[in-house]
């Protein structure tokens, strides 16, 4: 991208936050994903806009903790020690005013380091994805995201509790048998209001899980779509006095919640997968591409040790990477719809994942299947049963690893298999019940 269009798209993104701003905006917060997929941020006065556009320093650390902002190694990882700084660099044409806080302002950031993007930052890493697609086939992509979640009971104390809110209705609902308090239509119409492409809401087969679907987007804003999606989701549901919960298996003998992706690639007005009544050259090499990476991209559609309680075979929820032509069963779905809506999901994330990795991965491996003119199996290879296999996998991938860098992957395995440790060091409800009277 030349400096003249990036010097253009910083104009317009500035008239547009100066647009929001004319409302009477109070509060700015300038925030970021982490490897998590969760907010981190700032909050400034709106005095603080010149300072605020000039980058904003955090602690490198920051981004390299745990779920319980446990820190990396300082002695494994030499480049955090002292704790260097990053600096996030706003992007005004992401500005949103959330509806629930009508005099504050929301922007999204890119987290640099000496001038130059951070390895560990997952917005990042899907922009560089995208140019790298761009300068290799000449390709843009769109995409949507649709995340499941479950909203929770609090108990007295304030707490998340497992009781699902609404225990009645069925799948494809959403009336007061459904959503008895209306709590699930005000969080919608806020999220309406958000500006930020939602459109559908619905009950999802088990008591108290959901879906929120998003309109197709510029492959960055539909990660960051999904990104917002749930940071709001999360605050308007502690606002109605619920928990939204994101979690691959929250519950046992309930269904798993998902985050299919959609994609598709384009040049300039042309949809590059659609071949009409058959399927084209680019869109079996995407194909191809998905699925030779399939196991590595499971280190990012299934990040957590409890996504493998949902990752199993059965009914919706894939264990190998097979794909199919309008086939909720499969790995990777062509849905019936072609022209410009001719598009592929994948259909093994869950809703613990991050959006912008996610994508980034796809990216990655959908770029791969182009260059390499890669074709689909029948039959695609077993998927990784564990969260310590398809770290592995990521590893091990010399595609996927070299494109996200390797601070990026040593800091992000780091991560990943200290909650493996912690968990198989666990003693689950489980193993008591079963063994406590019985060995």
């Amino acid at each position: 991208m030349t400096d003249t269009l990036h010097a253009a798209e910083r104009s317009a993104g500035l008239e547009h936050l100066e647009r929001l701003l004319a409302r009477g905006i109070k509060i700015i917060r300038v925030i970021h994903t982490d490897l998590f997929g969760r907010q981190r941020g700032k909050q400034y006065p709106v005095s603080e806009l010149e300072s605020i556009l000039g980058g904003i320093a955090y602690s490198k650390m920051s981004v390299a903790e745990d779920l319980f902002g446990v820190p990396v190694d300082e002695i494994e990882f030499p480049q955090l020690a002292g704790h260097p700084d990053l600096h996030a660099r706003v992007d005004p044409s992401s500005a949103f005013v959330p509806p629930w806080e009508p005099d504050a302002v929301w922007l999204m950031s890119t987290l640099r380091e000496h001038g130059s993007p951070s390895q560990l930052c997952a917005r990042g890493q899907l922009e560089r994805s995208l140019q790298e697609m761009t300068d290799a086939h000449g390709l843009t992509g769109v995409a949507a995201g649709e995340p499941e979640f479950y909203l929770f009971e609090r108990d007295a104390s304030g707490r998340a509790t497992r009781t699902p809110y609404s225990l009645d209705g069925v799948s494809y609902t959403i009336d007061r048998i459904t959503d008895p308090r209306g709590v699930l239509g005000r969080i919608h119409r806020q999220l309406i209001d958000f500006g930020i492409n939602v459109t559908v809401l619905n009950r999802e087969f088990s008591p108290g899980q959901f879906e929120v679907n998003l309109h197709h987007a510029p492959a960055l804003a539909a990660a960051d779509d999904v990104f917002l999606l749930k940071t709001a989701l999360k605050e308007l549901a502690t606002i109605e006095g619920y928990s939204a919960n994101f979690m691959a298996k929250p519950l046992q003998g309930e269904e798993g919640s998902s985050l299919h992706v959609h994609l598709s690639l384009w040049n300039g007005e042309e949809n590059a997968l659609d071949g009409g009544d058959t399927l084209c050259d680019t869109m079996l090499h995407v194909l191809g591409g998905l699925q030779a990476h399939a196991a590595a991209l499971t280190a990012f559609s299934s990040p957590t040790v409890n996504s493998y309680k949902r990752l199993h075979g059965e009914g919706l929820s894939p264990d190998s990477a097979n794909w199919g032509e309008d086939n909720r069963y499969t790995y990777l779905r062509i849905p019936a719809e072609r022209g410009r809506a001719t598009r592929v999901e994948l259909r093994a994330g869950d809703a613990s994942a991050s959006a912008h990795l996610l994508l980034a991965a796809m990216l990655h491996a959908a770029r791969d299947g182009l260059t390499r003119r890669l074709t689909p199996v029948e039959h695609g290879e077993r998927l990784p049963r564990s969260l310590e296999e398809s770290i592995a996998a990521l590893r091990s991938d010399e595609v996927i690893s070299s494109a996200f860098g390797s601070e990026f992957v040593d800091i992000y395995a780091a991560l990943k298999l200290r909650e493996a440790t912690g968990y198989a060091r666990s003693v689950t409800d489980w193993e008591w019940n079963t063994y406590h009277s019985h060995v």
